[in-house]
Formats: structure tokens, C-alpha cells, sequence
């Protein structure tokens, strides 16, 4: 019986291994080069820099501030790196002794028959509970769940970041267009005024025949164009600035 006993418990731990839940982790094979071609040294860091202060404009830097403060994407994406983090915590919380405390108060008055055998009535009882566990992960069920808790705060965090830097890009690419448009509309209300003294000088002109009506014509051609193009850069301003 105790050789039948001893070859269960050694069958027992033989077994035991086999019955993990799933091998380790591998990361795939990826075929990448070493460096990139056009990368410089300190570029994995140029996420984590503030890299629209070197412009020293404080317009772009009250504006990223305040996408940053009111964008709903990005306060989406850091709650749901606060939720990865409570789901890690609480998958790995079995890992550990779990201890507990509880404890009652309770006022009764006993009958005519109890109270002679107490020394008061009514009286007071109390009672104090504690407990302590601690699940020990045979199968590797908690340690799996903590690895793919943390694998997905991991990616989480980076989808975070990855939002941040979008926002960022983003909000300077417009602010950069927009700037790019008032100079546009100025540029072309300068040309407007060119084009109007242009047409006023024709008009002299073809009055004392020095000129013909097909030249204040195109003149007043390339007026009227200019003058199309002003209406159209506002609305863009309108919309970039809106945006």
C-alpha cells in the first residue's frame, strides 16, 4: 500500500507540470532591421520631448495646452489606463495571502429565568472575526492572467501615448496651416490693390489711345480673380480655426 502510494505521489509530480495553463510567452520572430536608415541618436526620445516650445510661440503653446486639458480622446485614453491598471491589481491580488476582519455588537435583555445567572441584564455581547487564505496557483492560472494583465496595461499605456503625440501633431499642423493662410490672405489683398491701380492705370491709358479695350480687359480679368480668391482663403481661415 505504501509503494502504491508512493508511485501516485511521484506520478502526481511528474504530471503536475504538463498541466500549466500554456507554455510561456514567446515573442514571434520579427524580421526588422537593427537601426533605422535616416534615424539620428536620441530620436526615441523625441516623443517624450516638448519639441513645439522650440518655436517660442505662446499661441501654439496655449493651444496644445488646452487640447491636451479638454481633448475627450485623450481622457478616454488615460481612463482606460487606469482601468488596465485595476484589472492587473486584481488579477494579481490572488497571488497573495488575502486577510480579512470583521466584528459585532449586539444589546439583549435575557428573560426572568436567564437573569438570575447574569450579572447584568440587559447585557452586551461582542465577538471579533478574522480570516486569512492564500490560493496557491498549482495550474499557473493567476500567473497567466497577471502576464496578459500586463501585457495589455503595457499596450494600454502606449495606446495613451500614442493619442497624446496625434493630438499634439495634429493641433500644430493646424495652427501651422493657419498661420500659412493669414499670410496667404494678406498676400492676396496686397495683390488685389496691385491689380485695382493696374486697372485704373489702363483706363487712363485706353482713353488717350495708348492702349486697347482687350488690355483693360485682361486687366480687369486678373482684378476680378484676385478678388475671387479673398472670399475663398476666409473660408478656409474660418474652418482651420474652427478645427
Amino acid at each position: 500500500m505504501r509503494r502504491y502510494l508512493l508511485y501516485g505521489l511521484l506520478l502526481f509530480t511528474v504530471l503536475m507540470p504538463g498541466c500549466m495553463m500554456g507554455p510561456d510567452y514567446r515573442k514571434p520572430p520579427v524580421d526588422a532591421p537593427g537601426a533605422f536608415i535616416y534615424g539620428g541618436e536620441g530620436t526615441g526620445q523625441t516623443a517624450d520631448v516638448r519639441w513645439w516650445k522650440q518655436f517660442n510661440d505662446p499661441v501654439l503653446e496655449s493651444f496644445i495646452a488646452e487640447a491636451l486639458v479638454n481633448n475627450k480622446s485623450v481622457r478616454m485614453a488615460a481612463a482606460s489606463v487606469e482601468q488596465a491598471a485595476a484589472v492587473l491589481m486584481q488579477v494579481r491580488s490572488p497571488l497573495f495571502p488575502q486577510i480579512g476582519y470583521g466584528g459585532a455588537a449586539t444589546r439583549q435583555r435575557a428573560t426572568d429565568s436567564q437573569a438570575v445567572l447574569l450579572p447584568d441584564n440587559p447585557y452586551n455581547t461582542y465577538q471579533s472575526l478574522g480570516s486569512a487564505s492564500w490560493e496557491l496557483d498549482l495550474w499557473g492560472r493567476a500567473r497567466r492572467m497577471t502576464e496578459s494583465a500586463r501585457a495589455d496595461l503595457l499596450a494600454t499605456e502606449e495606446g495613451r501615448r500614442g493619442v497624446l503625440l496625434s493630438l499634439v501633431a495634429a493641433t500644430a499642423n493646424t495652427y501651422i496651416q493657419l498661420l500659412g493662410l493669414d499670410d496667404q490672405l494678406a498676400i492676396s489683398r496686397r495683390s488685389l490693390a496691385a491689380y485695382g491701380e493696374s486697372v485704373a492705370l489702363f483706363e487712363k491709358q485706353f482713353e488717350y489711345g495708348q492702349v486697347s479695350q482687350m488690355t483693360v480687359e485682361q486687366a480687369r480679368t486678373q482684378y476680378e480673380t484676385a478678388a475671387a480668391t479673398i472670399p475663398q482663403i476666409e473660408l478656409q481661415i474660418v474652418q482651420t480655426e474652427h478645427a
